[in-house]
């Protein structure tokens, strides 16, 4: 199997899906949100679009945070002519939609990653759907609705859908942006919302991360102190867990050098770390705040060359390695115990170290797999396991 058909094991099943008398297929995921079936909220909203939006007369769309895709693709199957842009920050649901879209036979859909309207461009949409993400941060979802409006057509409108403890902010925030509410309704511990851009479109597009940016802080790792600023929806806002310290305590002694990669960097403690001792900085993983969130991180404390590989799994990783240093990932029914290592030892130069941290039991069964690398470090601490192995 190669890295790009590798998402198939991450599917989970397989379901029906049925939109204004039309069918579609959907692959869910354990390791995505609503692993079960379509949820309730995405539901809701594209039951109020069928009802008060004219699906026809849409010719560019815009989903953000798409998940595996519902409301984007089921829009598109009642209007196959709409251009499609499907947004995440979570490659892995990128590489769902964009499979659910060949599933399904449906063309002109593009689907990339990132936080909310990067790299979205000048194009203008007739329509902007969002299950907005209820653990973002009122910030944040404060951000992403002010920021629709210069992102839709002249006739143009959004229709989002929020968890009803979260609702008022929505009103509260579409009041003060003097938007047109077209349409306010509630089911289901859900609210949904339709409305056009008002009075005060939003002239700025580019916000960056600061809407994201949840705390600042010194955290103590090793001997120094380090400023470092944290996001919402991120672990390690306000404290260091057991994984990290115990592999801050894991390198304390030793000399990590050379091209480093770091999968999860989360907020970037790690990479901050050994900010003094690493020439290029090559952050990866499936979350594209905590790439942004490390680089800027890295970036505050005048860190060398940093570059990132936002990508769906860890098979997906390309280039070579002085050191890999990796939190991996725990993703119901992928035995990465058969993957993971292997990959290691092909991405790591002769020589090369990889430092695993992870819960002790699955650090166990991952372990299963090392042939070609040999133990260097091998310690246990509350629960969790560090080891590292290095590449004959």
């Amino acid at each position: 199997m190669q890295p790009s058909d590798f998402w198939q094991n991450f599917v989970n099943k397989q379901v029906t899906f049925r939109y204004m008398r039309q069918e579609l297929q959907f692959n869910l995921s354990q390791s995505l949100f609503s692993s079960a079936d379509v949820d309730i909220g995405s539901r809701f909203l594209l039951r109020t679009i069928a009802k008060k939006v004219e699906i026809t007369q849409i010719s560019y769309m815009l989903d953000i945070g798409c998940g595996v895709g519902v409301l984007g693709l089921s829009l598109k199957r009642i209007n196959p002519n709409i251009q499609l842009l499907a947004q995440d920050r979570d490659a892995l649901a990128v590489t769902f939609t964009a499979q659910n879209a060949v599933l399904n036979e449906l063309d002109n859909v593009v689907a990339q990653g990132g936080l909310a309207f990067d790299d979205v461009g000048e194009q203008k949409f007739d329509l902007i759907v969002s299950n907005l993400p209820g653990k973002a941060g009122h910030s944040v979802l404060q951000d992403i609705l002010h920021r629709m409006p210069a992102y839709l057509s002249k006739t143009g409108m959004a229709a989002v859908v929020i968890v009803k403890p979260l609702a008022e902010l929505v009103a509260e925030t579409l009041a003060e942006m003097e938007s047109e509410i077209l349409l306010r309704e509630e089911a289901s511990g859900y609210e949904v919302f339709h409305f056009r851009a008002g009075n005060l479109a939003q002239a700025g597009t580019e916000q960056g991360l600061e809407p994201y940016i949840r705390n600042e802080q010194a955290f103590k790792m090793g001997k120094k102190s380090v400023e470092m600023q944290t996001a919402w929806n991120l672990p390690e806002f306000d404290s260091l867990a057991h994984d990290t310290t115990l592999a801050i305590n894991a390198l304390k002694k030793k000399t990590v050098s050379g091209r480093v990669m770091f999968w999860n960097p989360r907020q970037g403690h790690l990479p901050v770390f050994l900010r003094e001792q690493v020439d290029e900085f090559v952050l990866a993983g499936r979350d594209g705040l905590s790439l942004q969130m490390a680089e800027m991180n890295l970036e505050r404390v005048g860190a060398g060359t940093v570059t990132h590989q936002h990508i769906p799994h860890f098979l997906e990783a390309s280039g070579q390695y002085d050191w890999l240093i990796i939190f991996p990932d725990m993703d119901p029914g992928v035995a990465w115990e058969n993957y993971l290592l292997p990959h290691c030892r092909d991405l790591l130069v002769p020589g090369g170290r990889v430092l695993l941290v992870a819960k002790s039991a699955y650090t166990h069964r991952l372990l299963q797999k090392k042939r070609g690398l040999h133990s260097k470090f091998d310690r246990k601490r509350n629960g969790y396991r560090a080891v590292i192995l290095a590449k004959a």
